[in-house]
């Protein structure tokens, strides 16, 4: 009502006096606004890394206890088997096998080197182990 009651020119320089200091004020609160969504951007990015170092420190801890399991269960199973007087079948679980299932299991790592010779010790092991079955040979050259 006080507005209505001053001239038009009065009113049109306070209009221009107050505009700068609402434009001023704008932006102060856009920059206020801006720093906040930074800060809880930054807040939430700071969340997912730990997130995701403690799944990558949870994935590797059981992959070392579940190398630890095999690696035992095999060379126990090696212990048994030689002394069931099998000593190839021994010579299997506790070589080549356990460094392989280590390796797979606490180093998340294949390396087909180290595969290839797993996968040549169990063959020269089988080899063995049917030739000391059948020393004749009579059983791989097949009889009619």
């Amino acid at each position: 009502m006080q507005w209505a009651e001053l001239p038009a020119e009065h009113l049109q320089a306070a209009l221009k006096a107050l505009e700068p200091q609402l434009r001023r004020d704008h932006e102060l609160r856009m920059a206020q606004e801006q720093r906040a969504h930074e800060r809880a951007l930054e807040s939430e990015r700071l969340a997912s890394e730990s997130a995701q170092a403690k799944r990558s420190h949870t994935l590797y801890l059981t992959g070392l206890v579940a190398g630890f399991t095999i690696a035992l269960a095999m060379l126990t199973g090696a212990i048994i088997v030689g002394m069931s007087n099998q000593p190839w079948l021994a010579a299997m679980l506790s070589g080549p096998s356990v460094i392989a299932l280590a390796t797979l299991f606490v180093l998340r790592r294949n390396d087909i080197a180290l595969t290839r010779a797993t996968t040549q010790a169990h063959g020269a092991a089988l080899s063995t182990t049917q030739q000391a079955a059948d020393p004749t040979g009579a059983a791989s050259q097949g009889t009619v």
